[in-house]
């Protein structure tokens, strides 16, 4: 059986690890190499990595199986569309495209084709992710906050903090952590340096009554990426850039009873052991897996749009184009 041959569209700040993972990385493939279009960056990668740079797109699509998109989220479509037209599988950075109807004509190229079709919501694959959904799924979950806050940076120009940034957490409370109808959204949001939404917190009230607080920012002088789970037996906290995972929980343990030092203990914390793992290269293997499986990627075309579909409603709210709450 041949080895699947991949390339990489895209060589910029996610690109470059796109490469650089595909590059270092043995297994049942063989990375044939990538395109940028900008030549300069094109050469760089090419040195640091001892990857063929491609003259154009097409060239390396007539080279290869499948393709990683990490190009800017409005050249998605067009990429994506010929990647399908040239019979290849494909995973596509996130957001899949900037309108829902966008990335239904995607999702439904690729169904028709048979091909893969995997989207980079690369939380799903944090191994923090992984051990906060062992923990959850055997407890009822009253509420969530969860917080994305970056520093400004003037590279992203073509998507908004909700397409950039909150689509990831979209993504894992709709699609991974709740389960469940999503029936209520209201939304503020904020423009402060880019022009576009900047700052937005969005509250969700799901079917079974759980309730989810979404924060993004990204002129926030400070990173962070922190989930926190409120359920009826614990109090969950998850950094995901630190790679911890703490619980909380009520013991009601008297220590010492009976003792003129006796004490009360109400809680103790619990830290869970999260495997050292790069949630990228697990992506990015799971992506070859599932084309060598036939098995479908949990972040597929449609998980993709329920994604987009929320943070349209998201974004038609902060920017006071729909009207807040109902179903969604």
């Amino acid at each position: 059986m041949e080895k699947l041959r991949i390339g990489v569209i895209g060589a910029g700040s996610m690109g470059r690890n796109h490469v650089r993972i595909l590059s270092a990385e043995k297994g049942n493939f063989v990375f044939v190499g990538f395109f940028d279009a900008d030549q300069a960056r094109a050469e760089e990668v090419s040195r640091q990595f001892s990857a063929t740079a491609f003259p154009s797109v097409e060239a390396l699509m007539e080279r290869v199986d499948a393709v990683t998109i990490a190009a800017p989220s409005a050249s998605h479509k067009a990429l994506a569309l010929a990647a399908c037209r040239h019979g290849l599988h494909a995973l596509v950075e996130k957001p899949l495209a900037l309108t829902l109807a966008d990335a239904e004509e995607i999702s439904d190229a690729f169904s028709s084709a048979g091909r893969v079709l995997a989207v980079g919501h690369v939380e799903r694959f944090n191994p923090v992710v992984t051990e906060l959904c062992k923990l959850v799924q055997h407890e009822k979950v009253l509420a969530l906050e969860v917080r994305r806050y970056s520093p400004y940076n003037s590279r992203i120009t073509d998507a908004d903090v909700v397409q950039d940034l909150m689509i990831h957490d979209i993504d894992l409370v709709c699609g991974v952590l709740i389960p469940e109808r999503l029936q209520r959204v209201c939304t503020v949001g904020s423009a402060v340096a880019s022009g576009k939404l900047d700052f937005v917190q969005s509250l969700m009230a799901f079917e079974n009554g759980t309730t989810a607080c979404l924060g993004a920012s990204r002129v926030t002088e400070s990173k962070v990426r922190e989930i926190v789970v409120h359920t009826d037996r614990s109090y969950l906290i998850a950094d995901l850039l630190a790679r911890s995972l703490s619980v909380l929980r009520n013991t009601n343990l008297v220590i010492d009873e009976g003792k003129q030092s006796a004490y009360r203990q109400d809680s103790v914390t619990q830290k869970i052991f999260v495997p050292m793992v790069e949630p990228l290269r697990m992506e990015l293997m799971d992506f070859i897996d599932c084309i060598e499986s036939g098995r479908k990627p949990a972040a597929n075309g449609l998980a993709a749009c329920r994604a987009i579909g929320i943070a349209e409603t998201v974004i038609g709210q902060a920017t006071g184009r729909i009207a807040q709450g109902g179903a969604v």
